[in-house]
């Protein structure tokens, strides 16, 4: 059974990266959407434009879902590396304000709102904070890149797709941690409650009409962030569910790439979904290890340029309105 859904799987794949979708007609423009979510690892979209277009030409995306951005990019470095060189389209972009050296872009070809509950800084809850600080060893403590001064790595925006509106939620959670009991596991667990609640929030105060959050959730010890983050929210929106991808070869599903290090290569990143209101039609795990050599050549790039850009592969996922 497994085979056979990964056959599925890899067919999907296959005419998602051929740019060709399952429906015989030109679907309307508002009711596909087609999100690329990504640990661009702060600014590999400036050091290395060129070859980061020409991964985002191939993936032919409407939404990104951008995360660990480095806070001193702006919006033109952004349109630069997602946009194509003459597009009549314009590019809307919200930046978030949450989580230091690593904030969460969300960027559209369709009009956003921002959220007041996303719009700054969202902070630990100070007693949990307080319980992460006491966990930290002496050493720990003086990283500044695991300072949680700069709050806690998330975005969210509502993405106007013609008359639907999609609450688009972006996170970057704690890395590393060697077993469910580390200090990083239970400030993941801190994290994924807190942009929990604050979606909730978001559900009670608005109406949309549909969810999609994604990012890097470093699953290294346990997946128990990834299940709070599935819910349960505000009905009708209620779960949302992981999807399922894997590179173009059908079997592979890792997104982080541990080739070269002690550890193994693993599946980091995900995009959940609100199944209530979007259909999921296809799903790939972007790499240029897996293009075949005419595709490279005519995008300009060869087959180490995903692994120039970033240890993380991005998802490239297709969703229909229901």
């Amino acid at each position: 059974m497994k085979a056979n859904v990964r056959s599925v799987s890899r067919l999907l794949a296959l005419l998602l990266v051929s740019g060709c979708t399952i429906a015989d007609s030109t679907p309307d423009p508002y009711e596909v959407i087609r999100v690329v979510s990504w640990n661009v690892q702060e600014d590999s979209f400036v050091t290395h434009q060129t070859e980061f277009r020409a991964l985002m030409h191939r993936a032919d995306a409407n939404i990104w879902l951008l995360d660990e951005v480095a806070p001193w990019t702006d919006a033109d470095q952004i349109e630069k590396a997602v946009m194509q060189p003459g597009s009549d389209a314009a590019l809307h972009i919200n930046f978030g304000r949450s989580g230091g050296r690593q904030v969460g872009v969300i960027a559209s070809v369709y009009r956003l709102e921002s959220l007041q509950e996303f719009s700054g800084v969202v902070p630990y809850p100070e007693a949990e904070r307080h319980e992460i600080w006491q966990r930290m060893s002496p050493v720990d403590r003086t990283r500044s890149d695991w300072s949680m001064d700069g709050g806690i790595p998330v975005n969210a925006a509502v993405i106007l797709t013609g008359t639907r509106r999609l609450l688009a939620v972006v996170a970057d959670l704690q890395c590393c941690g060697d077993s469910p009991e580390s200090w990083q596991e239970f400030r993941r667990m801190v994290e994924v409650r807190e942009i929990r609640r604050l979606v909730r929030q978001v559900l009670d105060r608005i109406s949309v009409d549909g969810i999609i959050l994604a990012g890097d959730f470093n699953l290294v010890t346990s997946h128990a962030p990834l299940q709070v983050l599935t819910g349960p929210y505000r009905a009708p929106h209620t779960h949302l569910t992981p999807v399922e991808s894997y590179h173009l070869d059908g079997v592979s599903n890792w997104t982080w790439d541990g080739r070269g290090t002690p550890f193994p290569s693993n599946d980091l990143d995900y995009q959940l979904y609100d199944s209530q209101a979007l259909e999921l039609r296809t799903s790939l795990i972007l790499d240029s290890e897996d293009l075949p050599p005419e595709e490279l050549e005519q995008l300009g790039i060869d087959r180490k340029t995903s692994s120039r850009l970033s240890d993380h592969r991005p998802l490239l996922v297709e969703y229909d309105w229901r």
